[in-house]
């Protein structure tokens, strides 16, 4: 169980109401819900040349190169459950497509932990080339498995919240400030990765719809940085646990053959 993607769902969903987009928002769905909030997004956006976005949170894997998203209901004991059970992200993509719409923004921070190994074709999502019109984000590099985060979002998209409010930045930069942020508070562990075959610029926040003070940039800096002294600190903590743990290995390593070798002293001085 993640702790966090119910948490992200609805920041994300809040978010981009705030940044002017209609959202449909589904938490701890079932397969039934995910499918259905696909079907009826492509209906809203059907013929209006609009900008589609999917955002995920919560379990994917990948299975013969294609990503699956997890629903909350799926039973997977075996590859064929997959397909039967979860949702293929490429059914986005086509109901993307199906709607005409003139851009399009995945973003993925579904690359965490997979509880379901003996299914996946391996760690982490599958590496995508995003289709025409299209931005794919992913919350780590493919093969890899992301962050929950330790407190109320992911790591990823703690970080990608504060970039989409800042006004005027485009999308590109959006991603790779916060890829940046997400490598240097991981120690260099985790690194966001995106395809793109976008053909237009786009900005989230064109400073009209989602005002973003210069206080509340400060204050967001802050925390940002705070969190990443945070993790630096628990990155030194567990080296330095992990130091010592070597050390009393080694000690103990010395006194056993200490032990051996007295032991050996007394047989021989017995002998003798």
């Amino acid at each position: 169980t993640l702790a966090n993607p119910a948490n992200d769902a609805k920041a994300m969903g809040d978010t981009l109401r705030g940044l002017g987009f209609e959202v449909t928002e589904v938490r701890d769905a079932t397969q039934a819900q995910m499918q259905q909030a696909i079907a009826k997004v492509r209906e809203q956006l059907k013929g209006k040349q609009g900008i589609g976005m999917l955002y995920y949170a919560g379990h994917g894997l990948q299975l013969d190169w294609r990503n699956y998203m997890v629903p909350v209901d799926a039973r997977l004991s075996a590859a064929a459950d997959v397909t039967a059970q979860t949702v293929d992200v490429n059914a986005v993509t086509e109901a993307f497509k199906a709607a005409g719409n003139r851009m399009n923004i995945l973003v993925l921070d579904a690359c965490r932990d997979n509880p379901f190994p003996q299914v996946a074709s391996g760690k982490g999502l599958a590496q995508l080339d995003a289709p025409p019109g299209t931005l794919l984000a992913f919350a780590t590099a493919p093969g890899n498995v992301a962050a929950d985060g330790t407190g109320s979002n992911g790591l990823y998209t703690q970080f990608l919240l504060q970039e989409l409010v800042k006004p005027q930045s485009k999308i590109e930069d959006v991603f790779k400030r916060t890829r940046f942020a997400v490598r240097k508070a991981s120690g260099g562990k985790q690194i966001p990765w995106e395809s793109t075959s976008l053909e237009e610029d786009f900005v989230f926040n064109d400073g009209s719809r989602f005002g973003v003070r210069s206080g509340d940039l400060e204050r967001m800096a802050a925390e940002a940085r705070q969190r990443e002294q945070q993790l630096i600190e628990q990155a030194r903590q567990a080296r330095e646990r992990e130091r010592q743990i070597a050390l009393e290995l080694e000690r103990e390593r010395q006194r056993q053959a200490e032990a051996a070798r007295e032991a050996e002293r007394v047989r021989l001085a017995e002998e003798a």
